[in-house]
């Protein structure tokens, strides 16, 4: 894949020799490749080997076993609807491809263990290692021995693994997530909070829960959730929220017979209802005219191009480019949200244009000029302007830092506990699994007619039943977090190291323009009435002329940057209510999960309860 060098980090209120800034490395640009950097290795780490396996397996690298061996079509087929993620699916999802082979729970176990072995911290399997497990699905349909050495022996002569209705499998991936939250409707307010009861006087409370008992070993327990009192939102005090864009940033599918093959995005705005495609040299391109065009405005930066530090680049892999997918994704909310870009002729022509960009930039000479220069500056402007605006600056800016760093923080914790529930998730899948397999060994008693065993046999069914159910709500809650709370954190993040980027303002030159003025009056004055001095009278005076227009523009375009950093600081804090909005969003998705779990258990309970405990019946 070819990758230009480019990298771009903005600066806030920097307004002029963007291109000359923007080839020269900046701290932030290191700072961003290192966080790459460290956020890819955090989605490829893979620690840990199988100490159980047999002598001969040991230092084998699964995941290239079959790298040069040419596959049927059926394996790339079968992981592409088992929902890779940068280059990865889930172990659930394999075994869900597995359970379509017919083999029994023993053998998919087996070959689970072989292809992903359980003592593996990675909760996710590439490309190579599903094909192994394929290749070992063959293997057992043929009845040949299921190994890693059986396996290496016969790659170049491996039968076609067979798995029926493969289709129909659900892997529970057709929620389109966004990364900007919204709030909810207003007749699900109360809705969202399971423990809420309306009130007659308008405004939401919350009551007691009681949990009912589940059996005689089980005693009531009542559950007392703290008062809460909220009123109830009108629709115009979340109209911002309301008419925000939100757009979707996917990958193209590449095109087949290119020898240089770029990463082509599909981008989709909600409420321009189009679909367009773009390069990421087009999200450069236009941010590059933003930043020419609004230079007082908070921008965004871009994710780079590539990890490089120093000039030295890294290899661009799958991990990266989902990083900066999800970057660019966050880029154009953030700027769709804008006040003023998202009205922005480019910004609009980069949702809308079907036609690529290059193409459109031949036939089209876009508009750059500064944004002071097409806005009068007008009196409503200046009286907005807060006298104390330098000190509301100074306080945002003094805790800036502190505030990026927690946040940073929050965002790979946040990361952490989702992983974490994803682990949580293959666990729990891992031991349906091996629940499974004991029961196949299990099955039938010494004794002739035992109706106790075949009533345990029953309840294990059950559990490991309720058990893979448990690992797909978990699995669906690390995703959701994954896919909307870290978005969301990292969003907040985007914002607070834009406004840490403010360099400079404009250059006020004013001072050295009116000491001219009086310089050239002080010589003007005993020249006039003289004879011979019309040329230097009309020189001097054209240029005081020139000198009290330039101080008339400079203050006007000082009042212009000053209402600006004022509209920009409303903005910066006015979107703190999506921070309130993202933990909304989060704790209803924490109790959603919480009562599907809940339930899941509860559903259990009777059936578990129902298997022999007197031991008088296996005498």
């Amino acid at each position: 894949m070819l990758e230009e060098d480019e990298t771009l980090s903005a600066s806030f209120f920097e307004p002029g020799n963007f291109q000359a800034r923007s080839d020269i490395p900046e701290t932030s640009d290191v700072r961003q490749s290192l966080s790459f950097m460290t956020d890819s290795l955090n989605m490829n780490l893979n620690i840990g080997g199988n100490p159980w396996d047999p002598p001969l397996t040991m230092g084998v690298d699964i995941a290239n076993i079959l790298s040069d061996v040419p596959l049927p079509e059926i394996y790339s087929t079968a992981f592409a609807l088992a929902s890779p993620i940068v280059g990865r699916v889930s172990v659930s999802a394999l075994n869900k491809i597995l359970s379509v082979s017919g083999l029994p729970h023993a053998m998919i176990e087996k070959i689970l263990n072989l292809a992903a072995p359980a003592n593996n911290d990675s909760t996710r399997v590439n490309r190579g290692e599903f094909n192994v497990a394929l290749a070992l699905v063959a293997l057992a349909q043929k009845n040949m021995d299921v190994s890693i050495e059986t396996l290496i022996e016969r790659k170049q002569d491996l039968p076609e693994p067979i798995l029926t209705n493969l289709e129909s499998i659900n892997f529970n991936r057709n929620l389109s997530f966004s990364t900007i939250s919204r709030p909810p409707p207003i007749t699900a307010l109360q809705a969202d909070d399971p423990w809420a009861t309306p009130s007659t006087n308008g405004e939401h409370t919350s009551s007691s829960f009681t949990a009912e008992p589940i059996s005689e070993f089980s005693p009531p327990t009542r559950v007392i959730a703290p008062p809460v009192t909220r009123t109830l939102l009108r629709e115009e005090d979340f109209q911002w929220f309301l008419d925000m864009d939100v757009i979707t940033v996917k990958f193209a599918p590449e095109r087949e017979g290119f020898l240089f093959k770029h990463v082509n995005y599909i981008v989709e705005s909600q409420r321009l209802g189009t679909r367009v495609i773009r390069r990421y040299s087009d999200f450069w391109w236009l941010m590059e005219c933003l930043v020419k065009k609004y230079p007082y405005r908070i921008l965004p930066a871009l994710p780079p191009k590539k990890i490089g530090v120093n000039g030295f680049y890294f290899t661009v892999d799958e991990s990266f480019l989902e990083k900066r997918r999800k970057g660019l994704t966050r880029f154009l909310n953030f700027i769709s949200r804008h006040p003023v870009l998202k009205d922005d002729e480019l910004v609009e022509m980069f949702l809308k244009e079907s036609t690529e960009i290059a193409v459109w930039r031949k036939n089209n000479t876009p508009d750059l000029d500064e944004e002071y220069l097409k806005k009068e500056v007008t009196p409503e402007m200046e009286q907005l302007i807060p006298d104390n605006l330098d000190e509301r600056l100074d306080k945002v800016l003094k805790r800036l830092d502190d505030s990026i760093e927690h946040y940073r923080n929050m965002c790979n914790l946040m990361e952490r506990i989702a992983r974490r529930h994803e682990g949580t998730s293959a666990d729990y899948m891992r031991y349906s699994l091996a629940l499974n397999s004991l029961i196949e060994k299990e099955k039938g008693c010494y004794l002739d007619n035992c109706y106790n065993c075949s009533q345990v046999i029953n309840g294990l069914e059950q559990v490991s039943s309720h058990v893979q159910k448990t690992s797909a709500i978990m699995e669906d809650m690390s995703t959701t977090m994954i896919e909307t709370v870290v978005e969301n954190l990292k969003g907040h993040r985007d914002l607070l190291e834009t406004f840490e980027r403010r360099d400079r303002l404009a250059v006020d030159s004013t001072e050295t323009l009116n000491s001219r003025i009086a310089a050239n009056e002080a010589k003007l004055t005993p020249l006039k009435g003289k004879e011979g001095t019309d040329p230097e009278v009309e020189r001097l005076s054209t240029a005081i002329k020139k000198d009290q227009e330039d101080v008339q523009y400079q203050k006007q375009r000082k009042t212009f940057v000053r209402y600006c950093l004022y509209a920009e600081l409303s903005l910066f804090h006015k979107s703190t209510a999506l921070v309130s909005l993202l933990y909304q969003n989060f704790v209803n998705e924490q109790i959603k999960y919480s009562q599907q779990l809940c339930e899941n258990w509860k559903q259990l309970s009777p059936k578990v309860y129902e298997m022999p405990v007197e031991t008088n019946g296996f005498g």
